[in-house]
């Protein structure tokens, strides 16, 4: 009896995580994301080391059921603080999925792979990360 329980615990486990994979495939395209007040500072000027690098910023709005594709941060660390929006979801390839709150924060370090997805109201936020100088 334990046997037949557990193996249906099972099989309902991968059942859903399959169909969560399924669902939530890797997209390669931005949908419904619009870019705008774009800054940059030459880190250079302040930090020595930090000379041929900038820190960027740029609000980004992303429209209900708008994508921002998936990426990684395997060359630039960065992050993102949403200003507003009910509905921030940050997947990631290790499967995880988090709703990101306004008033939040993600970091994203050189290990993540992720990407968006706005399943509320419009949401808006700031994108911020360290890139070389263009």
């Amino acid at each position: 009896m334990i046997k037949q329980i557990a193996i249906a615990l099972i099989a309902t486990s991968l059942t859903t995580t399959i169909a969560l994979s399924h669902d939530k495939k890797r997209p390669t395209e931005h949908k419904g994301v619009s870019v705008s007040d774009r800054d940059a500072l030459q880190l250079g000027a302040q930090i020595p080391a930090m000379d041929g690098f900038q820190v960027r910023v740029r609000k980004v709005v992303v429209e209900p059921g708008g994508v921002v594709k998936a990426h990684d941060h395997s060359t630039r660390p960065g992050g993102f603080f949403v200003i507003r929006g009910d509905g921030v979801a940050e997947y990631r390839a290790d499967g995880s999925k988090k709703i990101v709150p306004a008033g939040s924060a993600v970091l994203e370090h050189k290990k993540v792979d992720h990407w968006i997805i706005n399943e509320g109201s419009e949401a808006e936020f700031f994108v911020f990360d360290i890139v070389s100088v263009e």
